[in-house]
């Protein structure tokens, strides 16, 4: 989904000046330390250099000191800071010359979300002038989802993370387990398969007599261009979530694939992604039984995120087959559930 925004336009106050560290390979690296107006380092916000047309030629996430690294060829740039809770800034534009190193003083505009007015109306046009508080509390989803993507830098020293299998009855007691315990690198620990994928194939293949493969969503899914054409959205509240705003989204109307209808939660007083909840629609039979899951976010040291823990959970069925005169039918019932997760095993 790519939803416009405002931007509060900054200046540089402080100009490129050589560094003795060279790029290798093609294109010009320039290190840039962003600190907030009293000085102290601004961490986990996304930082991108756009060209002339304002295209994202070169992105990531500033560490624990406020350094990005971002290599892009010579020429004209302006820096782009987008940082969760905070309207997007862009600097005035520099040139980029040589390797070297940039101090950029940030200052932006809050985003407040408590104060919007949720209404029950839905969006599946992007360019709807009436969605523009949804863009706004999608924008602060997209950035903790962008930078989710982007981090790969920080995985390594997080530790290890596991995934499981666990097999319920209808009371909840485990019948069976097995889990798998993994050291992290720097390969993103949990993912989905591709959006071109779920959007040709939809989020659940097989049947009631086969079995069933179901999907969740990553970050990278949930801001493809895919997901946003066949999904339409729209704020919500929850008295049980006071702290909370969410996006809901489903299917759009002609969608008639197996897929997901769920919300994005969002902390309203500091704008931060906190989990996302779906259940399986359009999937016949496996709809009727609460077939979903969750995935939820955490912190990394930088201030970036990463999928923290996620789970996908369906139903174990068992089929009756019943005769009234000339007609029979099936009576499906559920046994329990088969639960699929993984998560960040905490030092």
């Amino acid at each position: 989904m790519r939803l416009q925004h405002l931007l509060c336009l900054g200046v540089v106050v402080a100009s490129i000046w050589p560094s003795s560290h060279q790029g290798q390979g093609v294109g010009t690296d320039l290190r840039i330390r962003l600190k907030a107006i009293d000085g102290t380092p601004i961490n986990g916000a996304l930082v991108a250099l756009l060209d002339a047309k304002d295209s994202v030629v070169a992105e990531g996430v500033a560490g624990e000191a406020g350094v990005r690294v971002l290599r892009a060829l010579p020429g004209a740039y302006r820096i782009r800071v987008r940082r969760i809770g905070y309207l997007p800034f862009v600097s005035s534009p520099v040139s980029l010359t040589a390797s070297g190193a940039l101090a950029l003083d940030v200052e932006s505009p809050r985003v407040v979300l408590d104060e919007i007015v949720v209404n029950s109306k839905s969006q599946c046009r992007r360019s709807d002038p009436a969605s523009r508080t949804l863009a706004v509390v999608w924008d602060e989803i997209d950035k903790a989802l962008r930078s989710s993507q982007l981090t790969t830098e920080d995985l390594a020293g997080i530790g290890s993370a596991h995934a499981y299998r666990m097999v319920t009855g209808l009371n909840g007691a485990v019948t069976s387990a097995d889990t798998n315990v993994f050291q992290i690198t720097r390969d993103r620990p949990f993912g989905a398969i591709s959006a071109e994928s779920l959007f040709a194939h939809g989020y659940v293949r097989g049947s009631e007599s086969t079995g069933w493969v179901y999907f969740g969503p990553d970050e990278i899914v949930l801001l493809s261009e895919q997901f946003a054409a066949t999904h339409c959205f729209r704020l919500v509240r929850d008295p049980s979530r006071p702290r909370d705003i969410g996006v809901a989204f489903e299917p759009a109307p002609k969608r008639d694939l197996p897929d997901i209808a769920g919300i994005l939660w969002v902390d309203q007083s500091t704008s931060e992604l906190r989990e996302i909840v779906f259940n399986f629609v359009n999937a016949g039979v496996l709809s009727r039984f609460k077939a979903g899951g969750f995935t939820r976010f955490r912190h990394v040291p930088s201030g970036a995120w990463i999928v923290d823990e996620w789970k996908l959970s369906a139903p174990r069925l068992v089929v009756r087959e019943l005769s009234s005169g000339y007609t029979s039918r099936s009576e499906y019932r559920s046994i329990g559930y088969l639960d699929t997760g993984g998560g960040i095993v905490s030092r």
